[in-house]
């Protein structure tokens, strides 16, 4: 049976190489398979190379989440004026745990001032002033922005000459294959021959290859298909420790990708609400929408008019409609009466009959 990209759930891991952009890369992959949704997980800059994890069909509500893991990068360093090896670990040092970091000009983000967290900074090899290096970082880090505090911090001076990316959380280079490859597993599979390209599919599961895992109850699907989050008694077997706050992955008894979430509570602690979700996968059998249920019948809010949909209230049927309302107004609005700076005196309402206004005023008075 030939393989049907329209139900491709996964990811597959490009080697990106130097010019295009990485958007240009999620149109290529998208005009190759034929598939909608593709998305890429860390955007790369033109001239930087390596691994580029493109989400695809389902997986592409996964980006933020694994986007949320760091990211490696193996990188070379020009410093600008002679700098011994030793000197270069003790500024790698300095940089090492968390730092601030001013976006460059020309990013997709805003230019404010950032707290990141570098897990790793390693000296691989130097030569002269061309430094190898090694990072592990948080999301969001800029390579290019941290070779140049670096050297501005050796009082040497420096800027990054090339970089390539290495991982992003659980996808690496052993994961990752070219443009080239893709074409042509995508033309096997077209003719019938599909299983080069499924052996680089990876599930949506692996995500959370390093994540812990709680498997759900089989009676516990329908209710998390309807939006409901995941509570003790659903819970079959839990895989992994996890601390309140963690990310945590929910699969079912069938290894598929239920949903994720952040947990309510450690795994040595387990009471009522377990796992709060924020992304869930399951379908409902109705068909509806599985993560926001939304009321089928309008709702009446305090303080608020009747929707215009309900036709019938707790007292009984609304039977005014719009025109009898604004009658009603009308009415009101042609009695209403004006206090000028004189509050002694009433006057009527401006572009009222004044002489019947009198004779109605006069009337109540003499009552």
């Amino acid at each position: 049976m030939s393989l049907d990209f329209s139900r491709i759930n996964g990811f597959i891991v490009i080697d990106k190489p130097q010019g295009p952009t990485s958007h240009q890369v999620d149109y290529w992959v998208r005009d190759l398979m034929g598939i909608e949704k593709v998305a890429h997980i860390g955007t790369l800059d033109p001239n930087v190379t390596g691994v580029l994890t493109m989400a695809i069909g389902k997986a592409v509500r996964l980006v933020d989440v694994v986007h949320e893991s760091p990211k490696e990068y193996v990188g070379v360093m020009r410093f600008y004026e002679d700098i011994t090896e030793d000197e270069v670990k003790s500024y790698f040092r300095k940089f090492t745990g968390k730092i601030y970091q001013l976006p460059p000009v020309r990013s997709a983000v805003a230019r404010n001032l950032r707290v990141k967290t570098i897990y790793s900074l390693d000296l691989l090899e130097k030569k002269d002033k061309i430094v190898l290096f090694h990072v592990k970082c948080e999301s969001g880090t800029y390579i290019r922005t941290l070779c140049t505090d670096i050297g501005y911090v050796s009082g040497k001076g420096g800027q990054m000459v090339d970089l390539r990316r290495i991982s992003t959380g659980p996808f690496t280079e052993d994961n990752c294959i070219t443009l080239q490859d893709l074409s042509a597993m995508v033309d096997l599979a077209r003719n019938g021959d599909d299983v080069a390209l499924r052996d680089h599919i990876l599930d949506m599961t692996y995500a959370f290859r390093d994540h812990p895992k709680i498997v759900v109850k089989r009676s516990a699907m329908k209710n998390i298909a309807h939006g409901s989050d995941l509570y003790a008694g659903g819970i079959k077997i839990i895989n992994g420790k996890f601390r309140k706050g963690d990310r945590v992955a929910v699969i079912s008894e069938d290894n598929e990708l239920v949903g994720t979430g952040i947990a309510m509570c450690s795994s040595d602690n387990i009471f009522m609400k377990v796992v709060d979700f924020d992304h869930i996968f399951l379908e409902a059998d109705d068909g509806k929408n599985n993560v926001v249920r939304q009321r089928e019948e309008a709702v009446q809010r305090s303080g608020s008019g009747l929707h215009k949909d309900i036709q019938r209230t707790e007292r009984g049927k609304n039977t005014r409609t719009e025109r009898d309302r604004g009658e009603a107004r009308s009415e009101k609005a042609a009695d209403r009466v004006w206090k000028g700076k004189d509050k002694g005196r009433v006057h009527p309402r401006p572009g009222t009959d004044k002489g019947s206004f009198y004779k109605k005023r006069s009337g109540r008075d003499n009552k």
